[in-house]
């Protein structure tokens, strides 16, 4: 350690762990609290119903709520949306998501049906983190059913412990109707026996009557005989005695009248005495008949009073146990409030593991590091030891970087896609972009290695630092702080990842692929110019090319 530069150096590189520790770790701090910048589409198409509304009870909470940067759009821009890379998923709440979450108070209850699209092959990471987010959407609908269910099912408790308490109290009016009908029946009972008594006594006394009737008939037959008799031997009696006998035949033929008057009157009064007595008889019998009616109707009565009773002490218990345990569902009911949403997810590409997942981060890093070993191990200011040719010597250095950037583009190229067996959707745009990411990172290098001498080969391992920690590789760039955001935008690596994802997943995200290789082109010929800058500087200004070559060789 004889000179301040090679001790300055070595402080200086004794830093790289704190600095990559550092920078790494502050991107990835706490992702999972910092997820406010991440969007996230929403598309409400329910039509809600009059007591419910899920989608929109749903929009207006999560307006409240900023999980995540929350876009309220249609169907058509969430797809376009998620297929660019603009956000990490949408949810759907369907049409009859309302009807649905009310339909367990039918006899077949439907769960809602909700989808969660997703897009694994923009940011794994972030699909993951989108994943919890639709679970956190299903929980807060979840929680809306059922409010909306124990509401109902409260509404539904108080009106049938209303309607019970009406029937209760008609069922009691009922019962004691039931009582005063038997109650009735018992004094009708008594008042037909009385009535049965009495005619019975009616049907003893017509038969005395007709016993009378048929003896007056008899008597006035015999006085109709005895008549018949008188007026013969009054005929021959009046014969002899002359005029005074003439007188006596008129007086016996009114006598002779008046008996067959007194015949047929007495003949009517015993037919009217035998109707009579039938009539009576007739009475006594369907009087008897109504008795024993009445006996039956008594009977039935006093049992429909009993049931009645019954009835009532079950209502009555029922209506307690609703009040005391407040059950208003049956079991098969429970499970389908338990779990009265189905989110179906749906990736619109399909990731074949992890790896193929982080392969662009993990290549493109892979191809930084080639590039940084290459400029370690060559010696980029050698050349100024002797006086050469600026465009001759810069252009066998492109030359030189084209030549690596191709072996080490292929070699990878075969590792991921032979050896590794990682999906590709585009081969010519894997390798294209391979080809070009790795002649970029060179050239950068090797400028930083020409500027600076080995302190650029710190600076490059600084830059790789950065580029791992804020190029979206690992989890969304909206996660990080602000810092890292913006330096997202500006680093080669993010387009080089987003360039990756598309040659993989077929998914143009963020960037067309085209426009990505023009970014890295516009760099890379940045790049080169500045190289030939710093060929000329050096060129034209010896003390600027001994201060890097000393720098290179870390003496003083």
């Amino acid at each position: 350690m004889k000179t301040p530069v090679l001790l300055i150096s070595l402080l200086v590189v004794s830093t790289l762990p704190f600095i990559y520790a550092i920078t790494f770790l502050g991107a990835m701090w706490n992702p999972y609290e910092n997820t406010e910048d991440m969007k996230f589409n929403i598309v409400n198409e329910d039509k809600g119903t009059e007591d419910i509304n899920v989608g929109e009870s749903l929009v207006d909470e999560l307006k409240e709520e900023d999980r995540l940067d929350w876009q309220f759009t249609d169907l058509d821009t969430a797809k376009k949306a998620l297929q660019n890379g603009d956000t990490y998923g949408y949810i759907v709440i369907p049409e009859d998501a309302s009807e649905k979450a009310m339909s367990f108070l039918k006899e077949d209850p439907e769960q809602v049906e909700m989808s969660l699209n997703l897009n694994p092959g923009h940011n794994f990471i972030g699909a993951l983190m989108s994943e919890q987010v639709g679970h956190f959407i299903i929980e807060e609908v979840r929680k809306e059913i059922t409010d909306n269910y124990i509401t109902a099912i409260v509404d539904q408790l108080n009106s049938v412990e209303s309607d019970s308490q009406d029937a209760q109290e008609a069922i009691q009016q009922l019962s004691d109707g039931a009582d005063e009908l038997n109650n009735g029946l018992i004094e009708a009972h008594d008042a037909s026996g009385q009535l049965v008594q009495g005619a019975n006594e009616l049907n003893d006394g017509v038969g005395q009557l007709n016993n009378g009737a048929n003896e007056l008939s008899d008597g006035t037959g015999q006085l109709v005989q005895g008549e018949q008799q008188m007026t013969a031997q009054l005929q021959q009696l009046a014969q002899m005695v002359g005029p005074q006998g003439q007188q006596l035949v008129q007086a016996q033929s009114q006598l002779e009248q008046g008996a067959a008057q007194a015949n047929g009157g007495a003949n009517q009064l015993a037919q009217g005495t035998s109707e009579a007595a039938n009539g009576s008889n007739q009475l006594a019998g369907g009087i008897s008949e109504l008795n024993g009616g009445l006996g039956e109707l008594q009977q039935g009565s006093q049992e429909l009073s009993d049931s009645l009773n019954e009835i009532n002490t079950q209502f009555k218990k029922v209506l307690d146990k609703i009040e005391e345990e407040n059950l208003a569902f049956t079991e098969a009911g429970a499970k389908d409030i338990a779990q009265p949403v189905h989110l179906e997810t749906k990736n619109i590409v399909d990731t074949q593991n992890y790896g193929q997942s982080f392969a662009p981060l993990i290549v493109a890093i892979s191809l930084f590091i080639g590039s940084i070993t290459f400029n370690v191990v060559y010696p980029n200011n050698k050349i100024f030891d002797e006086d050469i040719n600026i465009f001759k010597a810069w252009f066998s250095r492109m030359l030189l970087y084209m030549v690596h950037a191709l072996l080490i583009s292929t070699f990878i190229t075969v590792v991921v896609d032979f050896i590794m067996q990682i999906e590709i959707s585009s081969h010519w745009r894997f390798f294209l972009l391979s080809y070009v990411w790795s002649l970029l990172a060179i050239t950068m290098i090797g400028a930083l290695v020409t500027l600076f001498g080995n302190f650029g080969k710190f600076l490059s391992i600084i830059l790789l630092i950065v580029q791992l920690s804020a190029s979206g590789g690992t989890f969304p760039i909206e996660t990080t702080n602000a810092i890292y955001q913006k330096l997202y935008e500006f680093l080669p690596m993010s387009y080089t990842v987003i360039g990756y994802r598309t040659a993989i997943f077929n998914q143009a995200f963020d960037h067309e692929f085209s426009t990505i290789i023009y970014v890295l082109l516009g760099m890379l010929a940045g790049a080169m110019l500045f190289i030939l800058l710093l060929f000329f500087l050096k060129d034209k200004f010896p003390r600027y090319r001994a201060l890097t070559s000393r720098l290179s060789r870390l003496e003083a």
